[in-house]
């Protein structure tokens, strides 16, 4: 048996559809090892990752990702996880990674597909390689956070099923939390002797250039992928909690950039993650993912968001202030773009403007699906006109209250937010 891996080439105008008919033909939504296919399409080749098909003369035989998985002596080192579709002997798959890690790493290759000059490192890995899952655990107030055991995994896949009601097709395997395959971030929360929330993360290398131009090391950052907190405890602090556990134990391995998605409209995220950890959105993706659930009925659109804890911006996240006000005199030359769905003006240069959002995003597209459609629409058109990292351009980085009205501001950006010490 002679395997083939191939990498996919996902700038391809092809790429979603071809996605889709890979994942179908590895037996999606059935084939439990695979990841999300909205994740694979979107974040994970943003952040650097590459699929690799894996193929003989008969056709299909499985499917390799490529994760980042941490940085050695300036070289990139990566994770390949393989699934395969079945009756491959292990002895194949070996011999044909063998030769595909030689054209790799060759000396003499520069590896342009991965966009850098020395050849990667590259850890394969197979979902049933995962053993380890070593709990672990830190006081942080009334939660225990730490690394999930075995036991916890269950909870993890049934908090995430009740919080976005996805198909058991679109929860991330179990196996990114072990230790064989290195994540980012695996960290839960425990109370009253329960799994409360929990956080996935991975490593991530590109898709950061605004940021590398505007003097930061991206060389290696943390990409926040999804969190879930339990009902009960949305207002306790467990959220805040949980991203300051993971920049906590980022910075210990010194890494000083974590980037998440966030969707604009909901206010209750907004709060959390410019008023409470201080971090700014300086990205934008219009229908960014390319799902609906029950908590996204309209197109997907999201913020690129940034956290920098070792700034001085950032580093007033890791402390919580709960008396930080909110309100939207703060900002006396704020320029209101659009009341509703209605825009109403353009910056001209104001030193900060303001964003309408829905007070409750969640209930409005349940109970008005015209509206929510159409406050996305007006919503899109402003932050793809003001967002961005330069000259010019806005940072979203905070929130505020006017009545019963919610915002987002922007400030006008200024590089001493993102690098200033």
């Amino acid at each position: 048996m002679s395997l083939r891996f191939d990498i996919i080439d996902h700038a391809a105008p092809t790429w979603p559809a071809d996605l889709v008919a890979l994942w179908a033909a590895l037996g999606a939504p059935h084939n439990l090892e695979l990841l999300p296919r909205y994740f694979v399409q979107t974040s994970f080749v943003r952040m650097g990752g590459r699929i690799l098909r894996i193929t003989d003369d008969d056709g299909l035989r499985g499917v390799a990702l490529l994760f980042p998985r941490g940085v050695e002596d300036e070289r990139r080192v990566y994770t390949l996880r393989v699934s395969d579709v079945g009756g491959v002997p292990d002895g194949a798959m070996i011999r044909a990674w063998q030769d595909v890690r030689k054209i790799l790493t060759h000396n003499d290759a520069h590896a342009p597909e991965f966009g850098i000059r020395l050849p990667p490192n590259i850890v394969p890995y197979w979902p049933g390689n995962a053993k380890t899952y070593a709990a672990t655990h830190q006081q942080f107030g009334a939660f225990d956070i730490g690394a999930p055991g075995a036991e916890e995994l269950p909870a993890i896949r049934t908090i995430r099923t009740a919080i976005w009601g996805v198909a058991p097709s679109d929860q991330f395997p179990s196996d990114l939390h072990s230790a064989e395959f290195g994540p980012g971030t695996s960290l839960v929360a425990r109370a009253d002797d329960a799994l409360v929330g929990f956080l996935l993360g991975f490593y991530r290398f590109d898709g950061l250039d605004n940021l590398a131009h505007a003097g930061v090391d991206v060389s290696l950052s943390i990409e926040s992928q999804v969190m879930g907190v339990i009902p009960r405890l949305r207002r306790a602090g467990l959220a805040a909690t949980l991203k300051r556990a993971q920049a906590v134990a980022a910075r210990e391995r010194g890494i000083g950039v974590i980037h998440w998605t966030a969707d604009p409209l909901q206010f209750p995220n907004a709060t959390l993650n410019f008023h409470k950890l201080r971090a700014v959105a300086g990205e934008f993706y219009p229908d960014f993912y390319p799902f609906q659930n029950k908590l996204n009925r309209v197109p997907a659109s999201r913020f690129g968001i940034t956290w920098l804890p070792a700034t001085t911006w950032g580093r007033a996240g890791l402390a919580d202030d709960p008396r930080r006000e909110r309100g939207l005199d703060r900002f006396p030359s704020c320029v209101i773009l659009n009341e509703g769905t209605q825009i109403l003006a353009t910056p001209h240069g104001a030193p900060h403007v303001a964003i309408e959002i829905p007070a409750d995003w969640t209930t409005l597209q349940h109970d008005d699906l015209d509206t929510a459609a159409a406050w996305r629409t007006a919503a899109d058109t402003i932050l793809a006109e003001i967002v961005g990292l330069a000259p010019g351009r806005y940072l979203i980085a905070d929130v505020a209250m006017a009545g019963d009205r919610r915002y987002l501001i922007g400030h006008a950006f200024d590089a001493g937010m993102i690098v200033g010490k």
